[in-house]
Protein backbone atom coordinates (compact mmCIF):
# COMPACT_ATOMS: atom_id res chain seq x y z
CA UNK A 1 0.00 0.00 0.00
CA UNK A 2 0.92 3.62 -1.10
CA UNK A 3 1.61 5.60 2.34
CA UNK A 4 3.84 8.60 1.19
CA UNK A 5 3.47 10.40 -2.09
CA UNK A 6 5.48 13.76 -2.79
CA UNK A 7 4.01 15.41 -6.40
CA UNK A 8 5.88 17.74 -8.19
CA UNK A 9 7.73 19.53 -4.76
CA UNK A 10 9.60 22.76 -5.38
CA UNK A 11 11.53 24.20 -2.59
CA UNK A 12 14.12 27.39 -2.68
CA UNK A 13 15.58 29.40 -0.15
CA UNK A 14 16.05 33.13 -2.08
CA UNK A 15 18.06 32.06 -4.91
CA UNK A 16 18.89 28.94 -4.13
CA UNK A 17 16.44 26.00 -5.21
CA UNK A 18 16.29 22.54 -3.54
CA UNK A 19 13.87 21.11 -5.30
CA UNK A 20 12.61 21.41 -8.93
CA UNK A 21 8.94 20.03 -9.13
CA UNK A 22 10.10 15.95 -8.13
CA UNK A 23 8.36 13.37 -7.17
CA UNK A 24 8.87 9.82 -5.05
CA UNK A 25 6.46 7.89 -3.09
CA UNK A 26 6.77 5.23 -0.54
CA UNK A 27 5.52 1.71 0.25
CA UNK A 28 4.20 0.56 3.60
CA UNK A 29 7.00 -1.28 5.26
CA UNK A 30 9.71 0.28 2.80
CA UNK A 31 13.08 0.97 4.37
CA UNK A 32 14.42 3.91 2.46
CA UNK A 33 17.92 5.71 2.41
CA UNK A 34 18.37 9.83 1.00
CA UNK A 35 21.25 10.04 -0.21
CA UNK A 36 23.40 13.45 -1.87
CA UNK A 37 25.97 15.63 -1.33
CA UNK A 38 25.87 18.60 1.11
CA UNK A 39 23.49 20.97 1.08
CA UNK A 40 20.99 19.37 -0.80
CA UNK A 41 18.09 19.47 1.10
CA UNK A 42 18.32 15.84 2.66
CA UNK A 43 17.17 17.12 6.06
CA UNK A 44 14.45 19.73 4.76
CA UNK A 45 13.00 17.04 2.66
CA UNK A 46 12.74 14.89 5.66
CA UNK A 47 10.89 18.35 7.39
CA UNK A 48 8.85 18.56 4.70
CA UNK A 49 7.80 15.12 5.01
CA UNK A 50 7.90 15.50 8.90
CA UNK A 51 5.67 18.78 8.98
CA UNK A 52 7.50 20.96 9.98
CA UNK A 53 8.11 22.73 6.58
CA UNK A 54 5.91 23.95 3.98
CA UNK A 55 6.73 23.34 0.30
CA UNK A 56 7.17 26.21 -2.12
CA UNK A 57 4.60 24.01 -4.69
CA UNK A 58 3.59 20.59 -5.18
CA UNK A 59 1.97 18.16 -2.34
CA UNK A 60 3.01 15.85 0.02
CA UNK A 61 -0.07 13.31 0.92
CA UNK A 62 -0.28 10.46 3.68
CA UNK A 63 -2.57 7.57 3.48
CA UNK A 64 -5.28 7.56 5.82
CA UNK A 65 -4.32 7.09 9.52
CA UNK A 66 0.12 7.41 8.92
CA UNK A 67 1.52 7.91 12.10
CA UNK A 68 4.64 9.09 11.58
CA UNK A 69 7.85 9.54 14.05
CA UNK A 70 10.86 11.92 13.54
CA UNK A 71 14.33 12.10 14.36
CA UNK A 72 15.98 15.40 13.93
CA UNK A 73 19.33 16.17 13.30
CA UNK A 74 19.19 18.15 16.35
CA UNK A 75 17.00 17.51 18.97
CA UNK A 76 15.81 20.15 21.28
CA UNK A 77 14.44 19.29 24.72
CA UNK A 78 12.60 21.00 27.89
CA UNK A 79 15.80 21.61 29.68
CA UNK A 80 13.19 20.71 33.36
CA UNK A 81 12.31 17.65 31.98
CA UNK A 82 13.94 14.27 32.93
CA UNK A 83 15.49 11.92 30.79
CA UNK A 84 12.78 9.31 31.47
CA UNK A 85 9.85 11.79 31.38
CA UNK A 86 11.30 13.46 28.12
CA UNK A 87 10.95 9.82 26.40
CA UNK A 88 7.61 8.68 27.55
CA UNK A 89 6.14 12.04 26.91
CA UNK A 90 6.91 11.54 23.19
CA UNK A 91 5.61 7.45 23.06
CA UNK A 92 2.49 8.87 24.79
CA UNK A 93 1.58 11.63 22.33
CA UNK A 94 1.16 9.01 19.60
CA UNK A 95 0.45 6.13 20.93
CA UNK A 96 -1.75 3.26 20.26
CA UNK A 97 -3.09 2.10 23.91
CA UNK A 98 0.56 0.79 24.47
CA UNK A 99 0.54 -0.24 27.72
CA UNK A 100 2.46 2.67 30.00
CA UNK A 101 4.49 0.27 32.32
CA UNK A 102 5.70 -1.41 29.90
CA UNK A 103 6.75 1.27 27.66
CA UNK A 104 8.66 2.25 30.52
CA UNK A 105 10.29 -0.60 31.09
CA UNK A 106 11.34 -0.82 27.37
CA UNK A 107 12.25 2.77 27.63
CA UNK A 108 15.06 2.17 30.54
CA UNK A 109 16.22 -0.81 28.31
CA UNK A 110 16.61 1.26 25.40
CA UNK A 111 18.55 4.09 27.09
CA UNK A 112 21.39 1.57 29.02
CA UNK A 113 21.56 -0.14 25.52
CA UNK A 114 22.38 3.52 24.35
CA UNK A 115 24.99 4.35 27.48
CA UNK A 116 22.03 6.43 28.77
CA UNK A 117 21.60 5.28 32.70
CA UNK A 118 20.65 8.04 34.67
CA UNK A 119 17.46 8.34 34.00
CA UNK A 120 16.46 11.19 36.45
CA UNK A 121 19.08 13.59 35.39
CA UNK A 122 18.02 16.40 33.66
CA UNK A 123 17.62 17.14 29.77
CA UNK A 124 19.44 20.77 30.14
CA UNK A 125 22.72 19.10 31.27
CA UNK A 126 22.76 16.43 28.63
CA UNK A 127 25.46 16.82 25.83
CA UNK A 128 24.87 17.00 22.30
CA UNK A 129 25.12 12.89 22.14
CA UNK A 130 23.29 12.72 24.68
CA UNK A 131 20.31 14.29 23.47
CA UNK A 132 20.83 12.70 20.42
CA UNK A 133 20.71 9.49 21.81
CA UNK A 134 17.40 10.05 23.70
CA UNK A 135 15.83 11.67 20.84
CA UNK A 136 16.41 8.43 19.23
CA UNK A 137 15.13 6.13 21.56
CA UNK A 138 12.29 8.52 21.66
CA UNK A 139 11.80 8.45 17.61
CA UNK A 140 12.11 4.34 18.47
CA UNK A 141 9.51 3.86 21.10
CA UNK A 142 6.64 6.19 19.70
CA UNK A 143 4.42 3.52 17.92
CA UNK A 144 4.17 4.77 14.18
CA UNK A 145 3.89 3.53 10.71
CA UNK A 146 6.35 5.57 9.62
CA UNK A 147 9.82 6.51 11.05
CA UNK A 148 11.66 9.44 9.62
CA UNK A 149 15.44 9.30 11.10
CA UNK A 150 17.72 12.11 10.02
CA UNK A 151 21.27 10.84 11.33
CA UNK A 152 20.85 8.35 13.63
CA UNK A 153 23.85 6.97 13.74
CA UNK A 154 25.48 9.93 14.72
CA UNK A 155 27.29 10.02 18.18
CA UNK A 156 26.87 5.87 18.41
CA UNK A 157 29.72 3.79 18.66
CA UNK A 158 30.14 0.84 17.01
CA UNK A 159 28.35 -1.32 19.17
CA UNK A 160 25.43 0.71 19.42
CA UNK A 161 25.55 1.33 15.58
CA UNK A 162 25.33 -2.45 15.48
CA UNK A 163 22.40 -2.75 18.07
CA UNK A 164 20.58 -0.13 16.22
CA UNK A 165 20.62 -1.56 12.60
CA UNK A 166 19.18 -4.95 13.93
CA UNK A 167 16.39 -2.90 15.64
CA UNK A 168 15.63 -1.28 12.17
CA UNK A 169 16.05 -4.27 10.68
CA UNK A 170 13.21 -5.76 12.46
CA UNK A 171 10.90 -2.73 12.52
CA UNK A 172 7.28 -3.52 10.84
CA UNK A 173 6.89 -0.15 9.28
CA UNK A 174 8.44 2.23 6.67
CA UNK A 175 11.59 3.39 7.65
CA UNK A 176 13.10 6.79 5.89
CA UNK A 177 16.79 7.70 6.86
CA UNK A 178 19.57 10.25 6.22
CA UNK A 179 22.71 8.45 7.07
CA UNK A 180 26.29 9.00 5.76
CA UNK A 181 27.46 5.70 7.19
CA UNK A 182 27.93 3.32 4.23
CA UNK A 183 27.64 -0.09 5.79
CA UNK A 184 24.92 1.10 7.85
CA UNK A 185 22.42 1.68 4.52
CA UNK A 186 23.86 -1.03 2.91
CA UNK A 187 22.24 -3.67 5.51
CA UNK A 188 19.29 -1.75 6.28
CA UNK A 189 17.98 -0.03 3.27
CA UNK A 190 15.82 -1.88 0.80
CA UNK A 191 15.42 1.41 -1.58
CA UNK A 192 17.67 4.57 -2.26
CA UNK A 193 16.77 7.49 -3.40
CA UNK A 194 19.70 10.73 -4.29
CA UNK A 195 19.11 13.81 -4.30
CA UNK A 196 20.63 15.47 -7.35
CA UNK A 197 20.43 18.97 -8.44
CA UNK A 198 16.83 19.25 -7.55
CA UNK A 199 15.60 15.96 -8.66
CA UNK A 200 15.08 12.67 -7.04
CA UNK A 201 16.08 9.28 -8.72
CA UNK A 202 15.23 6.09 -7.71
CA UNK A 203 16.90 2.87 -6.95
CA UNK A 204 15.11 -0.15 -6.21
CA UNK A 205 18.42 -1.53 -3.86
CA UNK A 206 20.99 -0.89 -1.43
CA UNK A 207 23.19 1.10 -1.12
CA UNK A 208 25.89 -1.23 -2.94
CA UNK A 209 23.52 -1.90 -5.65
CA UNK A 210 22.86 1.77 -6.32
CA UNK A 211 26.48 2.63 -6.47
CA UNK A 212 26.48 0.26 -10.02
CA UNK A 213 23.32 1.69 -10.73
CA UNK A 214 24.16 5.24 -10.65
CA UNK A 215 27.36 4.73 -12.51
CA UNK A 216 25.24 3.14 -15.34
CA UNK A 217 23.10 6.28 -15.05
CA UNK A 218 25.73 8.81 -15.58
CA UNK A 219 27.52 6.62 -18.76
CA UNK A 220 23.87 6.45 -20.56
CA UNK A 221 24.04 10.88 -19.77
CA UNK A 222 27.52 10.88 -20.86
CA UNK A 223 26.84 8.17 -24.00
CA UNK A 224 23.88 10.26 -24.84
CA UNK A 225 26.32 13.72 -24.54
CA UNK A 226 29.05 12.08 -27.29
CA UNK A 227 25.75 11.74 -29.18
CA UNK A 228 24.59 15.12 -29.23
CA UNK A 229 27.97 16.62 -29.64
CA UNK A 230 28.68 14.62 -32.66
CA UNK A 231 25.51 15.55 -34.25
CA UNK A 232 26.28 18.95 -33.53
CA UNK A 233 29.60 18.62 -35.05
CA UNK A 234 27.78 17.94 -38.21
CA UNK A 235 24.80 20.41 -38.43
CA UNK A 236 27.60 23.13 -37.41
CA UNK A 237 28.89 21.98 -40.36
CA UNK A 238 26.26 22.24 -42.54
CA UNK A 239 25.40 25.74 -40.75
CA UNK A 240 28.74 26.83 -41.91
CA UNK A 241 28.35 26.40 -45.70
CA UNK A 242 25.56 28.52 -45.67
CA UNK A 243 22.60 26.90 -45.09
CA UNK A 244 19.41 29.07 -45.34
CA UNK A 245 16.18 28.46 -44.74
CA UNK A 246 14.54 28.72 -48.01
CA UNK A 247 12.46 25.39 -47.55
CA UNK A 248 10.33 24.05 -45.08
CA UNK A 249 12.22 20.96 -44.73
CA UNK A 250 15.32 22.90 -44.14
CA UNK A 251 13.65 25.38 -41.74
CA UNK A 252 13.09 22.08 -39.88
CA UNK A 253 16.67 21.34 -39.81
CA UNK A 254 17.98 24.47 -38.47
CA UNK A 255 14.90 24.98 -35.82
CA UNK A 256 16.13 21.10 -34.50
CA UNK A 257 19.98 22.20 -34.39
CA UNK A 258 18.90 25.67 -32.02
CA UNK A 259 17.44 22.68 -30.13
CA UNK A 260 20.32 20.25 -29.90
CA UNK A 261 22.86 23.16 -29.28
CA UNK A 262 20.18 24.61 -26.31
CA UNK A 263 20.80 21.63 -24.30
CA UNK A 264 21.75 21.46 -21.23
CA UNK A 265 25.39 19.62 -20.47
CA UNK A 266 24.84 16.44 -17.91
CA UNK A 267 26.52 17.78 -14.80
CA UNK A 268 28.41 16.04 -11.96
CA UNK A 269 28.80 16.67 -8.81
CA UNK A 270 32.66 18.48 -7.96
CA UNK A 271 35.07 17.24 -5.15
CA UNK A 272 36.41 19.03 -2.25
CA UNK A 273 40.11 19.85 -3.65
CA UNK A 274 42.36 19.83 -0.60
CA UNK A 275 46.43 20.95 -1.00
CA UNK A 276 48.68 20.79 1.46
CA UNK A 277 48.40 23.98 4.05
CA UNK A 278 50.82 23.41 7.17
CA UNK A 279 53.52 24.76 8.60
CA UNK A 280 56.94 23.60 9.25
CA UNK A 281 57.76 20.81 12.29
CA UNK A 282 60.49 19.79 13.91
CA UNK A 283 60.87 16.72 15.91
CA UNK A 284 58.99 17.38 19.06
CA UNK A 285 55.11 17.09 18.33
CA UNK A 286 53.12 16.12 21.39
CA UNK A 287 54.42 14.21 24.54
CA UNK A 288 52.12 12.53 27.20
CA UNK A 289 53.41 11.85 30.11
CA UNK A 290 51.93 9.53 32.99
CA UNK A 291 48.28 11.33 32.36
CA UNK A 292 45.45 10.28 34.64
CA UNK A 293 41.96 12.13 34.34
CA UNK A 294 38.92 11.36 36.35
CA UNK A 295 34.98 12.94 37.08
CA UNK A 296 33.46 12.08 40.16
CA UNK A 297 34.26 8.48 41.27
CA UNK A 298 34.83 7.53 37.30
CA UNK A 299 38.40 7.27 36.35
CA UNK A 300 38.91 7.68 32.62
CA UNK A 301 42.46 7.88 31.60
CA UNK A 302 45.09 6.21 34.02
CA UNK A 303 48.61 6.75 34.31
CA UNK A 304 48.34 7.13 30.33
CA UNK A 305 52.01 7.74 28.44
CA UNK A 306 52.38 8.37 24.87
CA UNK A 307 54.41 10.31 22.27
CA UNK A 308 53.19 11.35 18.70
CA UNK A 309 55.63 11.65 16.31
CA UNK A 310 56.14 13.58 13.16
CA UNK A 311 54.01 11.70 10.86
CA UNK A 312 51.97 9.62 12.83
CA UNK A 313 48.42 9.17 12.09
CA UNK A 314 46.38 8.06 15.10
CA UNK A 315 42.95 6.94 15.75
CA UNK A 316 41.36 6.69 19.02
CA UNK A 317 38.56 3.89 19.32
CA UNK A 318 36.33 3.21 22.30
CA UNK A 319 33.21 3.08 23.86
CA UNK A 320 30.75 6.66 24.60
CA UNK A 321 32.17 8.14 27.84
CA UNK A 322 35.49 6.61 28.14
CA UNK A 323 37.38 9.42 27.66
CA UNK A 324 38.36 10.32 23.87
CA UNK A 325 36.87 13.66 23.64
CA UNK A 326 38.47 14.36 26.91
CA UNK A 327 42.40 13.49 25.64
CA UNK A 328 41.49 15.76 22.72
CA UNK A 329 40.74 18.52 25.02
CA UNK A 330 43.49 17.57 27.40
CA UNK A 331 46.31 17.93 24.37
CA UNK A 332 44.69 21.53 23.15
CA UNK A 333 44.83 22.59 26.45
CA UNK A 334 40.99 22.92 27.17
CA UNK A 335 41.24 20.52 30.23
CA UNK A 336 43.52 20.21 32.41
CA UNK A 337 44.52 16.03 33.46
CA UNK A 338 44.44 15.67 37.27
CA UNK A 339 48.30 14.22 37.26
CA UNK A 340 50.68 13.92 34.65
CA UNK A 341 52.10 16.33 32.13
CA UNK A 342 51.63 17.28 28.48
CA UNK A 343 54.99 18.26 26.28
CA UNK A 344 53.94 20.52 23.37
CA UNK A 345 56.69 21.05 21.14
CA UNK A 346 57.60 24.66 20.40
CA UNK A 347 57.21 24.45 16.36
CA UNK A 348 54.00 22.83 17.26
CA UNK A 349 50.38 24.35 15.46
CA UNK A 350 47.64 22.57 16.49
CA UNK A 351 44.18 22.31 14.68
CA UNK A 352 41.47 21.36 16.71
CA UNK A 353 37.91 20.23 15.01
CA UNK A 354 35.57 19.79 17.58
CA UNK A 355 32.53 17.63 17.49
CA UNK A 356 30.16 20.63 17.67
CA UNK A 357 29.66 23.82 16.68
CA UNK A 358 27.72 25.99 18.71
CA UNK A 359 26.18 29.81 17.72
CA UNK A 360 29.24 30.88 19.61
CA UNK A 361 31.65 29.37 17.00
CA UNK A 362 29.82 30.08 14.04
CA UNK A 363 27.58 33.07 14.42
CA UNK A 364 24.43 32.57 12.27
CA UNK A 365 24.25 36.57 10.70
CA UNK A 366 28.08 36.12 9.74
CA UNK A 367 28.63 35.97 6.46
CA UNK A 368 30.57 32.64 5.03
CA UNK A 369 33.26 34.70 3.28
CA UNK A 370 33.92 36.65 6.41
CA UNK A 371 33.88 33.64 8.67
CA UNK A 372 37.03 32.23 6.97
CA UNK A 373 38.30 35.84 6.64
CA UNK A 374 38.26 36.29 10.74
CA UNK A 375 41.56 33.23 10.74
CA UNK A 376 43.05 34.21 7.41
CA UNK A 377 42.71 36.51 4.13
CA UNK A 378 45.50 34.07 2.14
CA UNK A 379 47.10 30.83 2.76
CA UNK A 380 50.15 28.93 1.48
CA UNK A 381 50.02 25.91 0.02
CA UNK A 382 51.57 23.97 -1.89
CA UNK A 383 50.21 25.61 -4.86
CA UNK A 384 51.40 28.84 -3.76
CA UNK A 385 49.89 31.19 -1.67
CA UNK A 386 45.90 31.06 -1.86
CA UNK A 387 42.97 33.34 -0.57
CA UNK A 388 40.06 33.01 1.34
CA UNK A 389 37.50 33.11 -1.48
CA UNK A 390 39.93 30.37 -3.74
CA UNK A 391 40.06 28.02 -0.76
CA UNK A 392 36.09 28.60 -0.37
CA UNK A 393 35.84 27.59 -3.87
CA UNK A 394 38.14 24.07 -3.39
CA UNK A 395 35.11 23.56 -0.63
CA UNK A 396 32.52 23.96 -3.30
CA UNK A 397 31.37 27.31 -1.78
CA UNK A 398 30.98 29.14 -5.24
CA UNK A 399 30.95 32.98 -6.05
CA UNK A 400 27.29 33.98 -4.44
CA UNK A 401 27.19 31.25 -1.61
CA UNK A 402 30.34 33.18 0.12
CA UNK A 403 27.96 36.02 0.81
CA UNK A 404 25.61 33.91 2.46
CA UNK A 405 24.69 34.09 6.05
CA UNK A 406 25.70 30.93 8.36
CA UNK A 407 22.46 30.25 9.28
CA UNK A 408 21.07 29.36 5.61
CA UNK A 409 23.72 26.56 5.38
CA UNK A 410 23.22 23.10 6.04
CA UNK A 411 24.49 20.78 8.22
CA UNK A 412 26.45 19.01 6.11
CA UNK A 413 27.66 22.49 4.87
CA UNK A 414 28.53 23.92 8.43
CA UNK A 415 30.72 20.96 9.25
CA UNK A 416 32.76 21.57 5.90
CA UNK A 417 33.54 25.21 6.29
CA UNK A 418 34.23 24.80 9.77
CA UNK A 419 36.85 22.36 8.76
CA UNK A 420 38.40 24.85 6.26
CA UNK A 421 38.27 27.54 9.11
CA UNK A 422 40.62 25.20 10.94
CA UNK A 423 42.73 24.35 7.81
CA UNK A 424 43.03 28.19 6.98
CA UNK A 425 45.26 28.20 10.34
CA UNK A 426 47.69 26.00 8.75
CA UNK A 427 48.10 23.56 11.34
CA UNK A 428 50.75 20.97 11.09
CA UNK A 429 49.41 18.94 13.95
CA UNK A 430 45.51 18.25 13.09
CA UNK A 431 43.04 17.41 16.34
CA UNK A 432 39.68 15.82 14.56
CA UNK A 433 37.10 15.05 17.12
CA UNK A 434 34.44 13.39 15.06
CA UNK A 435 31.75 10.45 15.26
CA UNK A 436 33.44 7.75 13.23
CA UNK A 437 32.04 4.65 13.60
CA UNK A 438 31.00 4.83 10.23
CA UNK A 439 34.50 5.37 8.63
CA UNK A 440 35.26 2.26 11.03
CA UNK A 441 33.09 0.48 10.14
CA UNK A 442 33.40 1.44 6.29
CA UNK A 443 37.47 0.82 6.47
Amino acid sequence: MNILSIDNISKAYGERKLFDETSFFMQDGEKVGIIGINGTGKSTLLKMIAGLEDTDEGTITYANHVVVSYLPQLPEFDGEETVLEAVLKKGRESSKGYEDELREVEAKSMLTRLGVVDFGAKCGILSGGERKRLALVAALLAPSDLLILDEPTNHLDADMADWLEEQLKKYTGAILMVTHDRYFLDSVSERIIEIDKGKIYSYQANYSGYLELKAAREENMLASERKRQSILRKELAWVQRGARARSTKQKARLERYEELKNVQAPEFDSKVELGSVASRLRRTTVELHDICKQFGDKSLINHFNYTFLKDDRIGFVGKNGCGKSTLMKMIIGNCMPDAGEIVIGQTVKIGYYAQEIGTEEMPPDQKVIDYIKDVAEYVQTEDGSISASQMLERFLFEGKDQHGLLKKLSGGERRRLNLLKVLMGAPNVLILDVNCSTHLRCA
